[in-house]
């Protein structure tokens, strides 16, 4: 198998953020029991038309054939692939993990129940300028059960009200060693209070791209009323709605909760 232990990982993470000819892309995905969704993940990234990129796997400690799906892509990356398996404190621990281990200029996340459009990775990179803070992110198509329901880009200029398509967005290391990276304190929107951090609070770039960068899979905490209620926090905190209407939505999200019969 290839799954390095964390101790591996740091030991050679020096290495990776000091040697002179580190990839472009990093590319980032976290993973747990993954098995039904990953391999189309890893396809996605293995058909894209451009070659200088590593990719990360931050695997929260399968216990299904996630690992053994990942190990079938080991010829098709080669040395690009790296991959650290041990439990983690959540989706976010896992990215950050990842951001730590980065050795490119540019880092992609992408979740092991999303997928890459081909050529992806060269509008990217095409894209880029040697901004040092910058955001690029593109269009997103939404699918559920194998159907697409339809094709979005949300831009920045609204983040106070809408999350930009984080499967489409693409960070400098700078970005993240200058400004931090997701605060493990929000369980399911820590994505966008990054994006809002950087918007609000930084000199950062955010440069759209009119292009399909990524197919997202409906689903996951993030469209449930816990992730509607962090985002509601979000929205008072950067002072998008005020805490009146804070507290009625979030009364009305437990209510909602209460009626279906589910906790949180």
């Amino acid at each position: 198998m290839i799954i390095q232990r964390k101790a591996q990982i740091l030991m050679g993470s020096s290495n990776l953020e000091n040697r002179t000819n580190s990839p472009f892309l990093t590319i980032i995905t976290v993973c747990y029991n993954s098995s039904k969704t990953i391999e189309r993940t890893l396809k996605s990234v293995a058909d894209q038309d451009f070659d200088d990129y590593e990719y990360l796997i931050i695997d929260g400690g399968s216990k299904d054939e996630t690992l053994d799906i990942v190990d079938r892509y080991r010829k098709v990356f080669g040395d690009r692939l790296k991959v650290i398996s041990e439990p983690d404190n959540g989706i976010y621990d896992a990215m950050n993990k990842g951001i730590r281990m980065a050795s490119g200029r540019l880092i992609g996340i992408i979740n092991s129940d999303d997928r890459y459009e081909k050529g992806a990775f060269k509008t990217v990179a095409d894209s880029y300028d040697n901004e040092k803070h910058l955001v690029i992110y593109g269009m997103m198509r939404k699918v559920q059960d194998g159907k697409e329901l339809e094709t979005v880009i949300y831009n920045h200029e609204n983040l106070d009200n809408q999350m930009i398509n984080h499967p489409t967005c693409f960070v400098t290391k700078d970005t993240y060693q200058d400004f931090g990276m997701f605060d493990l304190k929000y369980r399911s929107s820590a994505d966008y209070e990054l994006m809002l951090r950087l918007y609000h609070e930084t000199d950062t770039i955010f440069k759209p791209v009119y292009s399909i960068i990524a197919d997202f899979e409906l689903g996951g905490m993030s469209g449930s009323q816990t992730g509607y209620r962090e985002t509601l926090q979000l929205m008072k905190k950067y002072g998008t709605i005020s805490s009146g209407t804070y507290i009625r939505k979030v009364l009305k999200s437990h209510v909602y909760d209460f009626v279906k019969g589910r906790k949180g």
